[in-house]
C-alpha cells in the first residue's frame, strides 16, 4: 500500500458540473462545493447534495477489500 503522507496529495479535483456552471464570480469550487462520498455496494459514489445528483461512480468490479488509513493526521 503506498502511504499517505496526511497532506492533501490530490492531483485532479472532482466537481459536479452544474455548480462549477453556476458558481458565483470570485468563488474557488472548493468553497462552493457541497458533495458527498461514500461507499456503495459495487465501489464508490461521489454525490452533489446541492443539485441531488451523481457526479462520479466507481464500480470496484469486485475487487478488494483495500487497505485503507483512515486515522486523522494534522500535517502541521
Amino acid at each position: 500500500m503506498t502511504k499517505i503522507r496526511y497532506g492533501n496529495e490530490i492531483v485532479r479535483f472532482i466537481h459536479c458540473k452544474k455548480c462549477l456552471d453556476e458558481i458565483p464570480t470570485g468563488m474557488a469550487p472548493r468553497e462552493y462545493a457541497q458533495v458527498e462520498v461514500g461507499f456503495t455496494a459495487p465501489g464508490l459514489q461521489v454525490w452533489c447534495k446541492r443539485h441531488e445528483v451523481n457526479v462520479m461512480d466507481i464500480d470496484f468490479e469486485g475487487a478488494g477489500p483495500f487497505p485503507a488509513d483512515i486515522s486523522i493526521k494534522r500535517t502541521a
